[in-house]
């Protein structure tokens, strides 16, 4: 007996709040009128671009250490450059 009238007031107020629902004339909720989602829907579009340019630019841009060859005394040209060390015959000032 106490089932039936419990399930009873369940389809009164579900009855009521189908009825409530179909007669009420509000305006349409759309997600962008909540508070904060063009900054959320800003910062998730900035973070999905920023791991997809990493995807694709990360291996084009990702480099072996020795790529550009091993670095060995007798071919380092730095030692050989005019700018790196000065001419024999330019007479150096020592300062003492």
């Amino acid at each position: 007996m106490q089932r039936n009238v419990l399930w009873i007031l369940f389809g009164l107020g579900l009855a009521g709040s189908v009825g409530l629902g179909v007669l009420a004339e509000d305006d349409p909720v759309f997600i962008w009128d909540f508070a904060l989602f063009f900054a959320i829907f800003g910062l998730l579009g900035c973070l999905l671009l920023s791991y997809l340019a990493k995807g694709l630019v990360s291996p084009v841009m990702d480099r072996p250490e020795d790529f550009y060859g091993p670095v060995d005394a007798q071919n380092d040209w730095s030692t050989q450059s005019p700018a790196a060390a000065p001419d024999e015959d330019t007479p150096t000032t020592e300062e003492g």
